[in-house]
């Protein structure tokens, strides 16, 4: 009976999508110049057993970084709109991807070009702070 529960419990965790861990991947933002708006794209997984919230964000390299989305109406006008805050729920990802989610920088401090690195940092409610490195690229 002991090596029946040992083989269940084994067979459970191994089926389980949780990680444990908090991630940021695929983080890029397009070619853009100073003292221009700019975008950033990734992918956050949440493979903790807790929910999530991305509070925040902010960079060097730009005044402002702000959570937008972009939304179409009914009449195809397409306008973005700030979100206070962005919900990952335990064992899901979002996507910031252009059309959709996304971080916003307004007014560049330098120009952004192909194959430069910059950091964005991520404020969340449970994981706290979260260093990200962004490659600029076309894509």
């Amino acid at each position: 009976m002991r090596y029946f529960l040992i083989i269940i419990v084994l067979l459970l965790s191994a089926c389980s999508s949780l990680s444990g861990e908090l991630t940021v991947n695929n983080a890029w933002s397009r070619p853009a110049l100073k003292s221009e708006n700019g975008a950033v794209y990734f992918v956050i997984e949440n493979g903790t057993y807790s929910n999530e919230k991305l509070l925040s964000v902010s960079t060097d390299v730009a005044e402002d970084a702000q959570i937008h989305m972009t939304m179409v109406n009914d009449q195809s006008v397409m306008s973005m709109k700030m979100q206070e805050f962005v919900e990952i729920p335990s064992g899901n990802e979002i996507n910031f991807k252009s059309g959709g989610l996304h971080i916003m920088l307004a007014n560049l401090h330098q120009d952004l070009l192909v194959g430069d690195t910059f950091t964005l940092t991520l404020q969340f409610e449970n994981a706290g702070e979260v260093n990200i490195q962004v490659i600029v690229k076309e894509y």
